[in-house]
């Protein structure tokens, strides 16, 4: 596909810093593909990218500022180098389609319309923490990812991107008999064609004893 294009594409298949940082330094844009692993048994050790990738991101976007970064990844990460890089995407486990589904993206036959299912945390400390042993604990409750006052976002939940803008008319409420409806228009205010997803949140009254 990128030869078609017309594009020179020179790669490092290695996690070797030195030479993912020289590939990068010549060429118009970097491409990472780091992740992480899990498994059903246990919890992941700490939420840092397997492979010390987070140095291999760091290193590669010093050598060039248009670094994007491709994410497979099983949850909720660290991201210590975001400020450093041009664009981050987040496909998780994707299966056997992975590659098609990141060109398409890349190439822009498929402006992004996915949004964070759950709350990318600044720092670990941001989040409920692995459980190291055979017994997790959940003393947290229902006091987890946003809905924890405590907690910091790199990203929150509902957070995504596309190609385009969208403007947002004023939303207006709506009673119909026991049900209520919230309806406004929507507009492409960008020059390229895309799909955004509308999010309402709801905060339950204090007596509700439930965290929003």
């Amino acid at each position: 596909r990128a030869e078609a294009a017309g594009m020179t594409v020179v790669a490092a298949a290695t996690d070797d810093r030195l030479r993912a940082a020289a590939a990068a330094a010549g060429a118009d844009v970097a491409i990472v593909v780091a992740g992480a692993i899990a498994g059903e048994g246990k919890d992941r050790a700490d939420l840092r990218l397997d492979g010390d990738a987070d140095l291999l991101i760091e290193a590669v976007s010093k050598a060039n500022k248009k670094t994007v970064v491709l994410l497979q990844i099983p949850g909720a990460v660290v991201m210590p180098w975001k400020s450093s890089v041009a664009s981050i995407l987040a496909l998780f486990l994707g299966g056997q389609e992975t590659g098609n589904a990141w060109a398409s993206v890349l190439f822009g036959d498929h402006a992004p319309t996915g949004r964070l299912p759950i709350m990318m945390p600044v720092t670990e400390a941001d989040t409920i923490l692995p459980g190291p042993g055979s017994e997790v604990s959940y003393s947290e409750g229902m006091a987890t990812s946003y809905r924890n006052k405590n907690f910091k976002a790199a990203f929150p939940f509902g957070h995504g991107l596309t190609y385009t803008t969208f403007e947002y008319g004023e939303p207006k409420s709506d009673a119909l008999m026991h049900e209520q409806s919230i309806n406004l228009t929507i507009r492409n205010t960008g020059p390229r064609p895309g799909r955004t997803v509308a999010q309402l949140y709801l905060e339950l009254p204090a007596e509700a004893g439930h965290p929003a």
